[in-house]
């Protein structure tokens, strides 16, 4: 009986210094902790693989099976692959974009924050389509806008609620002074109003930073075909803006030239006029 118990205890012995050999960490890292555990998240991946391939960790006193990530600090999440456990830690640009006086330090966030700031070069309307059309009628149409940013003078990151407005109108000039008709405040709806700006992912033309799919009524009742020449669209910051972590918030032309944020494209042939002098002429 006692030869079987030490077998027993020798083949136990030897699996547990198998599984220690094969977690691939053994807890001594010399991180700080972010929380008292950590974050844990599990990944979906494992089911797929076969069993060999997804063999645990333990990691700083944690067991994390195979595709459980761990997040350590802000800047460094850990994630069990196969009996190793790999670490990616984010690096913080060595320019802030900002004064010293201006950084921000916020406990959730990796790297110092700068109040957001985006500098504009230009605002394109991107409404393709040419139509004729007559006084009295109505046309709603699909449009998107196009906003090349100064990316040097731009923030590196930009997010929040309710951050952006887009304002459209009819106008009888090309730079969209004068009376404005079937004028709209904010044509930007849903979740394009938090569209996020992150300098890495902004790479014209291939990657831009644009809107699609906004919704415009053209109302031609009310006026003369002279005050139906240029659609104009006009970019900027909406009032109710809420920048995350309540940082300051800017949207500036480039050069404070005011015109950058604005562009406007002709329309086709009105020929409400004609019809209104047969119309005159008929009833005389």
């Amino acid at each position: 009986m006692a030869i079987f118990c030490r077998r027993n205890f020798l083949f136990l012995a030897m699996v547990v210094s198998l599984f220690a050999l094969t977690s691939g960490q053994d807890g001594s890292g010399d991180y700080e902790d972010y929380s008292e555990s950590g974050s844990v998240s599990q990944q979906s991946e494992s089911a797929s693989l076969p069993i060999d391939d997804r063999n645990p960790c333990s990691f700083r006193g944690q067991f994390l099976t195979h595709g459980q990530s761990v997040v350590i600090d802000p800047c460094t999440e850990c994630v069990c692959k196969n009996g190793t456990t790999t670490c990616n830690i984010e690096s913080c640009p060595s320019e802030q974009g900002c004064l010293p006086d201006e950084i921000v330090i916020i406990p959730e966030e990796c790297c110092p924050q700068c109040p957001y700031k985006m500098i504009v070069d230009q605002t394109e309307n991107l409404y393709g389509e040419t139509f004729d059309f007559a006084i009295g009628e109505t046309k709603r149409i699909r449009f998107g806008a196009n906003i090349a940013l100064d990316k040097k003078q731009t923030s590196r990151l930009v997010r929040g609620e309710s951050m952006w407005k887009l304002g459209a109108w009819i106008s009888p000039n090309e730079d969209g002074s004068g009376r404005r008709t079937s004028y709209k405040k904010q044509v930007i709806t849903g979740k394009d109003k938090a569209k996020e700006y992150f300098k890495g992912d902004y790479n014209p033309p291939t990657s831009p930073w644009d809107f699609k799919k906004m919704k415009f009524t053209m109302d031609f009742t009310n006026g003369e075909c002279a005050d139906f020449k240029f659609f104009c669209i006009e970019f900027g910051p909406d009032e109710a803006a809420q920048p995350k972590y309540d940082l300051d918030f800017t949207v500036l032309a480039k050069n404070d030239e005011e015109e950058r944020l604005r562009d406007c494209i002709p329309l086709g042939q009105c020929s409400g006029v004609l019809f209104q002098i047969a119309a005159s002429r008929a009833l005389i």
